[in-house]
C-alpha cells in the first residue's frame, strides 16, 4: 500500500472518529470542529512532516 493512501485513510478515519465522538449539537461549533480537523494548512493534520523523494542517488564515498 502506498504511504500517501495509507495516511489519507488514517486521517479520514480519525476525523470520522473525532466528529462522532464529539457529536456536537450546535451547528456553528460542529462546523468549526470540522474545519479545524479538515483544513490542510491550519488544521490538526498540517504537513507534510516528512518528504521522501525518489529516485535516490548514490552518495559519494
Amino acid at each position: 500500500m502506498r504511504a500517501a493512501l495509507a495516511a489519507a485513510q488514517v486521517r479520514g478515519s480519525l476525523i470520522q472518529y473525532l466528529t462522532t465522538t464529539y457529536a456536537l449539537t450546535d451547528s456553528d461549533t460542529r462546523l468549526a470542529l470540522e474545519r479545524f480537523l479538515g483544513h490542510p494548512e491550519t488544521g490538526i493534520f498540517r504537513g507534510p512532516y516528512l518528504r521522501i523523494r525518489t529516485p535516490f542517488h548514490k552518495a559519494d564515498d
